[in-house]
């Protein structure tokens, strides 16, 4: 599973529903895909952005390709409301833990993961 993650600065003026307006894709990436948008607690003009995808590593550059078109569009809606983007990253998944109460590692295959509806079924 991949964890994209995004850290932007808004332009003066431009409010989180337009960022959402201009970020918010046109088509499906045709791969199990969830992602969460925040707002700074200390900075409103402050936008982290969160995506799990659910491909495996060594297939980022091959599924990546196959969107560009449509996510070149997206971006140049996004530049339009974005000042600046701190962080463009991607990482690869390897743990999840739960410290709800006594801390634990959980599985990522398992049914308890929180990620579990993105996993590709058998």
């Amino acid at each position: 599973m991949i964890i994209a993650l995004f850290r932007r600065r808004l332009r003066e003026g431009v409010t989180f529903e337009e960022f959402i307006d201009a970020w918010q894709a046109d088509e499906g990436f045709g791969v199990p895909a969830r992602v969460f948008d925040a707002v700074s607690v200390d900075d409103p003009r402050e936008v982290l952005s969160v995506g799990f995808v659910g491909i495996d590593a060594a297939d980022l550059t091959t599924d990546a390709e196959r969107v560009d078109a449509q996510e070149a569009v997206r971006h140049t809606r996004i530049d339009e409301v974005v000042e600046s983007t701190v962080l463009h990253a991607f990482y690869d998944l390897r743990a999840e833990h739960d410290f709800s109460a006594e801390p634990r590692a959980v599985g990522l295959a398992s049914a308890e993961s929180l990620l579990a509806a993105l996993r590709p079924r058998a």
